[in-house]
């Protein structure tokens, strides 16, 4: 009963907030066809979040601070309400309304039969969410490294749900489950209404954009399918994971495999985030009879402080909306140019803009900044030639959304000698591609020249059609870049690029997601009053292949979503609940049951002693720090590894925490334990299997208090040796 409780209490928090920012997203969104509605619930979770860290430098992170935000957030919406007194119209807010709950509660359910906090990295996300929850500054603390901080994370997008899941007192391991499905029909409602918006208030294709980017898959699907259910071939980590494993070496994740995965990794959580500013810079894009860019100072800093909010979220979000905004400001400027004819006006106003927005999307987040460390990354390298995405591999991710790209940016050519140009551009591509071992040179310079070529042609006009083509030509240089360079991390050799693949790739299906909606619209619209009669026959042959196509292609894309989710939830086979930690009681009811002791009643943020070890990453391990939020002298060491910490304090901690179980001396074990501030002391079942625990010395009630007994001992540290 407590978990519908919590249900309905977060939906309806989402909701108010919603409401409040309905005037605050009209005036940032008000050349948008819903007046920036669907983007209200995205955009007030953005403004209480960055209000209530904001704050929590004056009187720490707590629910006072986060009650404060929502209040304040609630009297600017007052006051710019009394002066706009617009309010959407009711075909829109019960569109976007029916969206949003149909999408939480949809995947509300799906996470119902997929609760548990366990496998692959939901450990790293619930223990980076748990020390969220529990800390009263900032940066946290980090988890598994006692006496560090998140000073090498962005950490917003768990901050994000975090805010209302502190306000609402909701339990972590049910908030994880919430924040997936938040982010969901966050992200589902935003594409609505981003569809909607491209095609002047058309539901159906708002509806096409939203399932186009989050609810299909890739043809990857398809062939999975015949592997597992026509040929019985085995795959070892289920049906649903190599769609994300297509070019080798890489992670090529998108949004539905992302959700039906179940990892809070900050790119899923930041989905929302960038669809709000992409929503914002469409706005921008098509204010065409204004000399404003900004309808007032308000409008610049709810834009500035949403395009700051991309970076402590997820900074590789942040580079490529840069480039889009930096264009998006352009076409405005040169639009100016061509009304005005005042070049010095046109480039002064340009460059101003993009200073205003550069300062106003970094000054608020300062303190961020100040303490951001980020020490995973250290410059970039090249690709080589043998690990560049082969063409096959390309097709087989996005072979829809460029079949119908490629179709809108050929019908936008006016010269009848359309079809030649594109073979001669494709010819040029080949050969570039042959000289220089890229191929996917043949796919992505016909797209880059196409999508610019539209782009530029449209930029007097500045219609939803070049926007789309802004996020096509974007989507081709992405991929290109992908080819080219990679971020050098601690990952090397054939996987040297996966992290910047796995990363950017879902920028690429996002923008040609919604480009191929669009064009699907722009193209049905052509050709729907085409009289076949008055056409030559090979036209007519060529429409019919052209619809069978998509339609197989469509279908092939369906299977994923369809198989993925019937398939994860049969292999759980999960008792449904939104308790992500139910789990362990299958694993080790002692390890429950001292959790959830744990989390009652110690407050604050002591240092637990668990176990670890060298190759604990990914497993069971660190699981008492990553339920509670507690910090522990070091939880997942490789992890640690690569976010920076130095190797041989590494190992020199797996030694200390051995020492301190395995000792016999009580003054070795107080002088390790002081030297890392521990507090607690844990012994279960895991701690008994790793080390030959010399339990003797924490029965000495001067220094040690035994404050929980069953399968499970705890012992708090009383006093310093």
């Amino acid at each position: 009963m407590l978990e519908y409780l919590h249900v309905i209490f977060w939906f309806v928090f989402i909701e108010v907030l919603g409401l409040i920012s309905i005037p605050l997203a009209g005036i940032t969104g008000n050349r948008l066809a819903d007046r920036g509605y669907s983007a209200a619930k995205t955009l007030g979770i953005v403004l209480v979040t960055y209000l209530a860290w904001l704050f929590s430098y004056v009187w720490g992170f707590n629910r006072r601070t986060i009650l404060i935000s929502v209040l304040l957030l609630c009297l600017i919406s007052i006051i710019v309400y009394r002066k706009q007194r617009t309010l959407p119209e009711k075909k829109i807010l019960l569109s976007n309304e029916l969206l949003f709950a149909a999408g939480f509660f949809f995947f509300l359910l799906v996470r119902m039969y997929l609760p548990e906090i366990y496998r692959h990295e939901k450990f790293m996300d619930f223990a980076f969410l748990n020390t969220v929850m529990r800390t009263s500054s900032f940066p946290p603390r980090d988890p598994w490294f006692a006496g560090g901080s998140l000073e090498f994370y962005y950490y917003f997008g768990y901050l994000s749900v975090g805010v209302p899941g502190k306000l609402l007192s909701v339990e972590p391991s049910m908030l994880f489950n919430l924040a997936i499905a938040l982010t969901f029909a966050l992200s589902f409602n935003l594409l609505f209404g981003f569809g909607y918006n491209l095609t002047h208030g058309k539901i159906r294709c708002g509806i096409l954009t939203s399932v186009s980017v989050i609810l299909l898959g890739n043809l990857q699907g398809l062939k999975e399918f015949i592997y597992v259910y026509f040929t019985k071939e085995t795959v070892p980590m289920g049906y649903y994971w190599s769609s994300s494993r297509v070019i080798p070496y890489t992670i090529n994740e998108f949004p539905y495999f992302s959700f039906i995965h179940g990892d809070l990794h900050s790119h899923m959580l930041a989905i929302p985030f960038q669809l709000l500013v992409l929503a914002f810079l469409l706005n921008i894009y098509i204010r065409k009879d204004s000399n404003r860019i900004f309808e007032s100072m308000l409008a610049l800093l709810i834009f500035s402080i949403s395009f700051g909010f991309l970076f402590p979220s997820n900074s590789w979000d942040f580079p490529i909306y840069f480039g889009l905004m930096f264009a998006v400001i352009f076409a405005f400027y040169y639009g100016h140019y061509i009304r005005n004819k005042s070049l010095s006006s046109s480039i002064t106003g340009f460059l101003g803009t993009i200073f205003l927005v550069s300062i106003f999307s970094l000054l608020p987040y300062l303190p961020f900044y100040l303490s951001f460390k980020p020490q995973a990354a250290g410059g970039f390298d090249f690709v080589q030639p043998e690990i560049r995405t082969t063409i096959e591999e390309f097709l087989i991710l996005f072979s829809l959304f460029l079949f119908l790209t490629f179709s809108f940016l050929i019908a936008r050519i006016e010269s009848k000698r359309k079809i030649q140009y594109f073979i001669l551009w494709t010819g040029i591509a080949a050969f570039f591609a042959r000289e220089w071992a890229t191929p996917l040179l043949v796919i992505l310079l016909p797209l880059l020249v196409l999508s610019l070529y539209s782009f530029i042609k449209d930029l007097p006009e500045r219609s939803n059609a070049g926007f789309v083509s802004l996020l096509t030509a974007a989507a081709a240089f992405i991929a290109l870049i992908c080819e080219i360079i990679f971020l050098d991390d601690p990952i090397s050799g054939s996987f040297a690029r996966m992290n910047t693949v796995f990363k950017f790739y879902m920028h690429l299906w996002i923008f040609l997601a919604i480009a191929a909606s669009y064009s699907f619209y722009e193209l049905y619209l052509r050709y729907r009053t085409m009289n076949e009669s008055n056409l030559p026959s090979s036209m007519i042959y060529g429409k019919k292949v052209w619809t069978i196509s998509l339609l197989l292609l469509v279908l092939s894309c369906s299977v994923f979503p369809i198989v993925a989710t019937i398939t994860r939830i049969k292999d759980m086979n999960a008792k449904p609940t939104l308790d992500g930690m139910e789990y362990m009681k299958g694993i080790d009811k002692g390890d429950y049951d001292a959790i959830k002791w744990v989390q009652e009643n110690i407050k604050g943020t002591p240092v637990v002693l668990e176990a670890s070890s060298d190759d604990s990453s990914y497993s069971y391990i660190s699981r008492v720090s990553t339920n509670t939020g507690l910090p522990t002298v070091i939880g997942w060491s490789r992890h640690e590894q690569f976010w920076g910490r130095n190797q041989e304090e590494i190992r020199k901690r797996l030694e200390d925490v051995n020492s301190i179980y395995s000792t016999g001396s009580k003054k070795k074990a107080l002088e390790l334990m002081n030297k890392y501030k521990v507090s607690y002391v844990y012994i279960g079942q895991l701690e008994r299997q790793m080390y030959d625990i010399r339990t003797d010395k924490f029965e000495d009630e001067t220094y040690f208090e035994l404050v929980y007994q069953d399968s499970v001992q705890i012992y708090k540290v009383k006093r310093e040796f």
